[in-house]
């Protein structure tokens, strides 16, 4: 055997720093509502609306720049759709297991029915006719689309008239 790489390069060993470089605030983010710091008002409220079956359709999250808006969706969006470790979950739960495939892969940020837009670059009223027209269609794999947009206000006149 030779200690050259694969032309595919599947066998090669991990360059130094080949690993996926994450900011520190994304690589130790929450991930359940138990871990959200501060936040003990609105997990409560979420937690009466999950367990009443009384979930609103949408949830606009303010707050200062680093106080877990975006973080708090992404765990919105987990139970949401989570099906549970053993896969037989059919209701929203407040406790996303994390382990099931679409926790995982919303945390990866690699799910199909969970779409999160940045509207600071993407600020015209092309952007939201993409999103309500994506409205039309039920969820591929998941139990709900999720969508999250972060910095909403930076959205143009147009677009915001659009999204309401």
């Amino acid at each position: 055997m030779t200690d050259e790489p694969s032309l595919l390069g599947l066998d090669a060993p991990p360059a130094r720093g080949a690993e996926a470089y994450r900011v520190l605030a994304r690589k130790y983010r929450p991930q359940t509502f138990d871990s959200l710091i501060g936040q003990d008002a609105m997990v409560r409220t979420l937690a009466n609306a999950f367990a009443s079956r009384r979930i609103a359709h949408a949830f606009m999250l303010t707050g200062v720049r680093g106080v877990g808006k975006t973080t708090t969706a992404r765990i919105v969006a987990r139970a949401l759709n989570c099906i549970g470790a053993d896969g037989k979950r059919t209701e929203p739960t407040i406790q996303p297991c994390g382990v099931c495939g679409p926790c995982v892969a919303i945390s990866e940020s690699r799910h199909p029915d969970v779409f999160e837009m940045d509207a600071a670059s993407r600020t015209g009223i092309d952007d939201i006719r993409e999103i309500i027209d994506g409205t039309r269609y039920l969820p591929a794999e998941a139990r709900t689309k999720v969508y999250i947009i972060d910095e909403v206000h930076m959205l143009s006149k147009n677009a915001f008239n659009g999204l309401l």
